[in-house]
């Protein structure tokens, strides 16, 4: 029988493979999220936005991950992320968030 860091699991041995090997990038995100690291997911499209008359309540909808709350710690940061998150919408452009906590607190758009 073969010592257990000489195994593999995808690629890994034994000893360095973790629990997130076996799983895809979007679920990865979503369990290291959890534990209240955010998360950067890279290359998503803007497909919708809502908001509505109440205090800082906006959410995007983004490419594989669904509908996503903007960070409401701020008038302006939700103003910015509206803004933004627009631009993308109209142009079909790329984007990049960093969500914690289930909210997007970061978004990068070209």
């Amino acid at each position: 029988m073969l010592p257990a860091a000489s195994k593999t699991e995808n690629g890994k041995s034994a000893a360095t493979a973790t629990p997130f090997d076996s799983i895809k990038e979007v679920e990865k995100g979503i369990a290291e999220e959890g534990i209240g690291a955010g998360v950067w997911y890279s290359n998503k499209k803007v497909v919708g936005l809502w908001t509505i008359a109440q205090t800082r309540n906006a959410w995007v909808n983004l490419s594989e991950l669904g509908w996503k709350k903007f960070y409401s710690g701020s008038d302006s940061s939700i103003v910015a992320f509206n803004i933004i998150a627009g631009s993308a919408l109209e142009k079909q452009s790329l984007v990049n968030v960093l969500i914690e906590n289930d909210q997007i607190i970061e978004i990068y758009a070209w």
